[in-house]
Formats: C-alpha cells, structure tokens, sequence
C-alpha cells in the first residue's frame, strides 16, 4: 500500500513537470498540513478521533444521580490533512475541460481513520452558458460558496449538510443573473441510515434542482429542491416479496451578503429523513406498535427536521474575525410513527442550539485559527404518536475548544 502510495504521488509531479504550460493538460497539485488542539468539557458525540465532532452525549446518571459525561476530554490531531490535483485539458466537443482528484486521512468510518479516503473526483465540461460536472463531488445543498467558514471541520454539521456523492449535475445560466441546475446522484459513503444498498435498491437516483439568483457581485440567494428513494428490504418478516419504497424530500433556502469587510450568509433546511447529510432524521413504520401488522408489508413513515444557521465573517487588525450560530430540532413524523431500530440517527435529539465565535490569522503560507463553540443539546424522555418528542431531559452543555495551525501549499 506504502509503495503503491509513492509511486502515484511520484508519477502526479512527474507529470506535472513534463506536461504544465507545455501540453494541452495542466496539471497543478495542492493541498495543507493541518495540525489542531481539541478540548471539551462534556463527553460528545463524534468520529474520527474526535475531528467530526457532532454535540454533546445524553446525560447518563449513576446511581447518586451525577452525571457520568460531565468529564473532559482532550486531543492533537493531523487527520484533516489533505492533498489533491487540479487538471485543466484542452477543448473537447466545444467545451473547456477540467478535473479534480482529492484525498485526505480522515478515512471512511472510525477504524479507519489515518487511512486515505477519496473526497473528490470528477470531470467538469464547461460550455458559455452551460456546464457538466461528472464524478463524486460535493452535493448541490453543500453550497460551495454559501457554507459556515467554521474553523472546526465540517462546516457546522449538523446544523449545515455534510455530503459528497457520485453524480451527473448540469447547470444552465437562465439568464445574467439566474442560475439553474439539475443533479442526479447515488450516495457514496454519506448514506441515509438503514440498510447498506437501500438507496441503489430503490432502482432511482436521488433528483436535486437548484435555482441561484445573483443580481450583483455582494448578493447571492437560492432555493434547493430534492427528492429520494429507499427500498430498505426485499423480503417481510412473514416471508413475502415486497418492493415497497419511501420517499422523502428536502427544501432548503440560502443567502449571502458581502461588503468590502463583512460577509454574511444565512440558510434555512427544511426536510424528511436528512440522515444522508449527517442531520437529525430518519424513517420508521407508520402507524402505532399495537395497530401494524410486522410480518405484512407496512408502510414507511420519515422524521421531519428542521435547520436553521447564520455565519457572519469581517477582518480587523490584520485578523479574520467570525462567528457562527445554528439551530436544529427534531419536528417527528406527519403519521402516526413507530421507531425501527437502524432506520434512524440522532433521533432522541428534541433540539441543539451553537454558537461558535472565532479568529483566524493568516501569515503567507500559513495560518492559525481559535474557536469556541458553545453547544446546548435538549434530549427527549418521551415521545407522541407521531415521532415527536413531548417530554425533554435537562440540556445537556459542552464547550468545545479548538486551536488550530495550518501550512497551505
């Protein structure tokens, strides 16, 4: 693995060095060393050694009734350090072409965090009022240019989605100021819980539209629509056949406003089953434990989230200054709604409120980062009939402290 590794990366600058401004592909490396101190007050909910970080645990007592996660917890890690390769080829079919491969160490689960995983690869055709994007990339709700600029990984998740699938997405320019596009995609590694295959089991894509409005170089706002299908089994527990398959949507709005100094961005998700993008979500039987019938083929019943977050960005004194809040809540089903083990996540959640202030110096190729993020997470003790939590545990209160350096090459 080490010496396939070397050689690849050795062949990458080979080419490079033969082919750069000289042929008709260029090929351009780039990347970061990151390096972070991470510091909590209050056991939490994360991966990768603590670089996904989530929000704080439920509150377990002990028979003295303390609570058993209010305990510190401390780490260094490099695992967000990334490398990947910008390619730019000549015109095909009348189209300017690009590409980008890019990896880093996070992994793909837990134990395989410090392993390589793919975060991006995809071919884009660029026409002059269209364009194509092929391969795994960032999903259209990940707005490249309207997300949080936390210093903490993953960009607020999981107030903010989080998700990169293999897709087909072409984008038209309406007009001078209006943008559309249309994506078809199938989870990667990002998947909505529940079986493994569900979603590829469906027979049917996940269909996203998007419409973006920019009248001027400081506003930007858009809307997102999508739609997707699982097929969670093939067979019920009584033995027989079924193709039956849920459905779930997502609605998503987002703005973002930039002066000279400050920068502005809002967005508000609204959705069914969002567990693909690491949120507050999931799918159970519908109706009540005593009224289904387990071994017939029941129906499917999605939670309901909703998200809502704003980021806020300006430079004084030679530092970037920025702070960060978001709000999500767990809004339960609109049928009646019985819980299944492994179709769900994070769904003992009522709601998590953030805010996160932050500072970020940058120095040539280097920069140095702080942030302070405070988190309140409200758990249910019980729910109603239709998912949604009607009685709430004590909050749950973390303060995750993050420093961070970084050389970019």
């Amino acid at each position: 693995m080490k010496k396939i590794l070397f050689i690849s990366v050795l062949l990458i600058f080979s080419i490079n060095t033969l082919k750069a401004g000289e042929g008709p592909v260029n090929i351009k490396p780039y990347g970061y060393i990151s390096y972070e101190i991470i510091y909590d007050t209050y056991r939490s909910l994360d991966t990768r050694d603590g670089e996904l970080y989530l929000f704080p645990k439920k509150p377990e007592y002990d028979i003295n009734g303390n609570d058993i996660n209010k305990r510190s917890k401390f780490n260094m890690l490099s695992v967000h350090s990334r490398f990947g390769v910008d390619v730019k080829g000549p015109e095909i079919l009348g189209a300017k072409t690009s590409g980008k491969i890019e990896t880093d160490f996070f992994g793909t689960r837990q134990d395989l965090v410090r392993m390589l995983r793919l975060r991006q690869a995809f071919i884009r055709m660029n026409w002059e009022n269209s364009e194509l994007i092929l391969g795994n990339t960032f999903h259209p709700a990940f707005v490249l240019d309207c997300f949080p600029q936390t210093i903490s990984f993953a960009a607020a998740v999981p107030f903010h989605p989080l998700n990169r699938s293999p897709q087909l997405r072409i984008t038209q320019n309406i007009s001078d100021k209006i943008t559309g596009s249309l994506s078809f995609l199938v989870h990667g590694y990002h998947k909505s819980a529940g079986p493994e295959d569900q979603q590829r089991n469906s027979g049917l894509p996940e269909s996203v539209m998007q419409l973006r409005f920019e009248p001027s170089s400081g506003f930007l706002a858009g809307i997102t629509a999508g739609y997707k299908f699982l097929s969670p089994r093939d067979i019920t527990n009584g033995g027989e056949a079924t193709k039956k398959t849920i459905g779930s949507y997502i609605l998503q709005a987002f703005s973002r406003i930039t002066t000279s100094n400050v920068d502005i961005k809002l967005e508000g998700i609204f959705g069914e089953n969002l567990t693909h993008f690491i949120m507050i979500g999931g799918y159970g039987a519908r109706g009540t434990s005593e009224t289904i019938d387990w071994n017939s083929d029941y129906d499917y019943s999605n939670l309901r989230t909703l998200s809502v977050w704003a980021d806020i960005e300006t430079d004084f004194a030679g530092f970037d200054w920025g702070i960060f809040t978001g709000y999500t809540e767990n809004l339960g089903s609109k049928h009646l709604y019985t819980p299944i083990a492994g179709l769900s996540r994070y769904d003992d959640l009522h709601f998590l409120f953030r805010i996160s202030p932050r500072v970020l110096y940058k120095e040539g190729n280097m920069s140095f980062g702080a942030e302070y993020s405070f988190y309140n997470a409200v758990y249910a003790e019980d729910f109603d009939a239709y998912g949604k939590p009607s009685v709430s545990m004590d909050p749950a209160i973390n303060n995750h402290i993050l420093l961070m350096a970084r050389y970019i090459f």
